[in-house]
């Protein structure tokens, strides 16, 4: 049965009624005219259609409005089951399929008509003819599974390795699966079987007690029978260790309250050889700078020198890092192809006399109304295709210190800088990494909370980062008192670091 609306737009159709032509205003004022009185005078018969059928179609109509946007494919064949059984199908198998484990995994045609095939056979369904609705009951399993999808989102995953992060984002993007949300479903069992609430009467508070092992476990949230049941999912397949990683990431940040164990479990992990994509994290090399020596307790196989012209004076005898520096503001290996081509010319004669330096860094040059990022991205490809030979040298920019005078800047000296120049290298595909010199990026903060949003934005892009240089900071900014006194809590818990500078 048509609405109104309905019956005078087929009936337009129809007769190809042109509401438009004013030429024929009185004519189709009249032909509407006529089509309402056939509309209560004929189609809808009182005595065919009770009551019961009107609140049905007002209902049809109420889903159609509901569900458009939603279920393109599917709208027609939730209106049309529901005049025939005054049951939202969608619903009914929507609430049928969350109840399965692994349906935050599903991407394939298979994945749908093995869940439609249970469906129609489950208790539930019996009897009701369901099964002759199969190939529409797979287009909407599809279409409610895309619904229920959210694309992943970085809040609450900010200590998860950026390899892994774009793992689920490649999952996402490839196969409409979002791992987070599996593995946060998943973990609910857990939580439900294992975290014990309690309530505490004299402080009238709740407080949960874990009592699952997932420390030191060979087999934990049976990762062994997990993997095994989905192996044969693409994104599933050879990521074993990453996806307990991602499981045991949401367990102990979210359920257990057990952060404490994360950069142990995460270096256990690599060092077992559980997982193939992340690296390891928190590992600080001191390295020597000239006229500094740390306590007896600290060794150090690795000094920093610096050059101006890329040659060195004297031979590192150990493993070294490299900065190619220049003399004040003197940037014109920036600047000048001519100057550039001598210093790498000497950089090999360097390389070769003495073995590749751990990291060649490189200082920012300085801005100007005529150079920029694209400028600099020019006569640093250079710089990288020159050196691409030194396959296993990383080249990492350094910061520059703010400049008082404000009258020019240098081109990284802050850490929304470093953000941007990493956004460029990531879609162009340089090599290029980060060494941060942590007293120049906070030099003009005074309060924790600039500490803090400054370390966040940095976390994010923490596998980029190779080198943190730390001298003196000022005892007015907070940051020696409250960051640096408990074990350097973000430099550690934050950042991925392959060697530390302590260098003025």
């Amino acid at each position: 049965m048509l609405t109104i609306e309905q019956y005078i737009t087929k009936m337009k159709k129809k007769d190809k009624l042109d509401e438009f032509d004013f030429k024929n205003h009185a004519e189709n004022m009249s032909t509407v005219l006529k089509y309402v009185m056939e509309y209560f005078n004929n189609y809808l018969n009182p005595e065919e259609y009770d009551y019961e059928n009107i609140k049905t179609e007002q209902s049809a109509l109420k889903i159609t409005q509901e569900i458009e946007s939603s279920f393109l494919k599917s709208k027609d064949f939730i209106i049309e089951y529901y005049r025939k059984t005054r049951s939202r199908i969608d619903r009914i198998l929507k609430s049928w399929m969350y109840e399965k484990k692994y349906v935050h995994l599903f991407y394939s045609v298979e994945d749908y008509e093995y869940t439609i095939y249970k469906f129609c056979n489950s208790g539930k369904m019996k009897g009701t003819e369901i099964e002759k609705y199969r190939d529409q009951l797979i287009i909407l399993a599809e279409e409610i599974k895309v619904k229920e999808t959210n694309k992943p989102t970085l809040s609450g995953f900010k200590y998860l390795d950026s390899s892994l992060i774009d793992w689920v984002r490649e999952t996402y993007r490839n196969y409409g699966v979002n791992l987070f949300e599996f593995v946060q479903n998943y973990t609910g069992a857990f939580f439900d079987e294992y975290i014990e609430r309690i309530y505490n009467r004299e402080s009238e508070q709740f407080y949960y007690i874990n009592r699952y092992n997932h420390r030191y476990n060979d087999n934990p949230f049976n990762m062994a029978g997990l993997y095994m049941e989905n192996e044969h999912r693409p994104f599933i397949n050879g990521r074993k260790g990453e996806l307990e990683m991602l499981i045991m990431y949401v367990w102990v940040f979210e359920d257990a309250n057990d952060e404490e164990y994360w950069p142990e479990y995460l270096n256990l992990c690599i060092s077992t050889g559980r997982v193939g994509i992340v690296k390891r994290i928190n590992v600080l090399v001191p390295v020597k700078t000239k006229g500094m020596t740390y306590p007896i307790d600290i060794k150090s196989n690795m000094i920093f020198i610096e050059t101006t012209t890329g040659l060195l004076k004297s031979a590192p005898n150990k493993a070294y890092i490299l900065r190619l520096s220049y003399e004040k503001e003197n940037d014109l290996l920036w600047k000048d192809t001519v100057r550039l081509d001598v210093i790498l010319k000497n950089l090999t004669e360097t390389f070769s006399q003495y073995g590749l330096p751990e990291t060649l860094e490189l200082l920012s040059p300085l801005r100007s109304q005529t150079y920029g990022e694209e400028e600099f991205f020019r006569q640093y490809s250079f710089l990288e295709k020159s050196l691409k030979k030194y396959k296993t040298m990383k080249i990492a920019l350094v910061n520059a210190r703010k400049k008082q005078n404000g009258k020019s800047k240098y081109l990284m000296q802050s850490v929304e800088d470093v953000v941007n120049i990493n956004n460029v290298v990531k879609e162009m595909k340089y090599k290029l990494k980060f060494t941060l010199d942590l007293s120049r990026l906070t030099k003009q903060k005074n309060y924790s909370s600039d500490f803090e949003e400054d370390f966040n934005r940095l976390s994010e892009i923490r596998t980029a980062i190779v080198g943190i240089h730390l001298s003196k900071f000022p005892s007015r900014t907070g940051f020696s008192h409250k960051q640096y006194k408990d074990g350097n809590a973000y430099v550690s818990a934050n950042l991925k670091v392959y060697h530390l500078h302590s260098h003025c």
